[in-house]
């Protein structure tokens, strides 16, 4: 059984440990990711929300972190969203896509945006986002480096 709530502090070093797992990401982005999760609990910065998955044995095995953009009105990024490895493609992922999404759209209309690497290694991230009902919104030709497109997704609640 899997429940979903906010994170905790007491959390912080099993999601470090999430992080690490994720084969997809690179050095950048998992210090990226601690940078993220230390900003998000401490209690002076309110920039990212992370939800998290925990199993029934307290274990926490995926979360999800977004943030409203700056300057805009009900405009969000869909930072990350990783599961546990072991426990891929069992609807993790989609059931913290779905909390984050029910809790934008109860406080009124919104968007979320979602960037990505057009690289195979974030195919299965994409056909993802695209299952949940994302369109892709614009393509960077050679953002990240040459032959690494930035995708961008989009869904509006």
């Amino acid at each position: 059984m899997i429940s979903i709530r906010p994170v905790e502090t007491k959390d912080r070093t099993q999601l470090l440990e999430l992080v690490r797992l994720q084969e997809n990401f690179n050095a950048q982005e998992v210090e990226v990711a601690i940078e993220v999760i230390d900003d998000t609990l401490n209690p002076e910065k309110n920039d990212y929300r992370i939800l998290i998955a925990v199993s029934g044995e307290k274990k926490v095995v995926g979360f999800i972190c977004y943030g409203e953009i700056p300057m805009t009105d009900r405009r969000f990024d869909l930072y990350w969203v990783a599961v546990d490895p072991a426990l891929g493609r069992q609807g993790i992922g989609r059931q913290l896509l779905a909390q984050m999404e029910a809790e934008l759209g109860a406080q009124g209309p919104a968007r979320v945006y979602v960037d990505t690497s057009s690289t195979p290694g974030y195919d299965s991230a994409r056909g993802f986002y695209e299952k949940n009902g994302y369109q892709v919104a614009c393509v960077f030709h050679d953002f990240y480096r040459g032959g690494d497109d930035k995708v961008v997704y989009l869904k509006e609640l």
